[in-house]
């Protein structure tokens, strides 16, 4: 296995460019044998239908991945995205290197990079690969 990035964290949020950042996360971590954690940070007071199709949006991305080869954990997690991801997860599972689309789902962040991802630049204690 690869000590490079041995942990890799895709964080995905239902837009076409983590989709597209989640399929290169996933490619990469083919060619580095690494551990995947996909992960989708819902909003406390999310109510069940969202968590629903949230589950099977997932689970659609986890069977692109085994089609790969690539086994990965999965699992919604609900609080602030930015801290969630360029802090909380990265100690939680010893990720190395996480991988994100540049920009989410909202309007404005499609004009520029996201504010997600901006945070998680400026904070991540690991790795980023921005994918476009």
């Amino acid at each position: 296995m690869s000590t490079v990035y041995r942990n890799i964290l895709l964080p995905v949020d239902g837009s076409q460019q983590s989709i597209d950042a989640f399929k290169s996360g996933i490619l990469l971590a083919k060619k580095l044998e690494s551990n995947v954690y996909l992960v989708l940070v819902l909003d406390e007071n999310s109510d069940e239908i969202v968590v629903n199709k949230r589950e099977a949006f997932l689970g659609s991305l986890a069977d692109f991945a085994s089609k790969e080869g690539v086994k990965l954990h999965k699992e919604i997690i609900y609080g602030d995205p930015r801290s969630q991801i360029a802090n909380d997860l990265i100690d939680r599972w010893s990720i190395n290197l996480i991988v994100m689309g540049s920009t989410g789902k909202g309007r404005i962040a499609k004009m520029t990079i996201g504010s997600v991802t901006e945070y998680v630049l400026r904070n991540a204690k690991c790795a980023v690969l921005i994918s476009r």
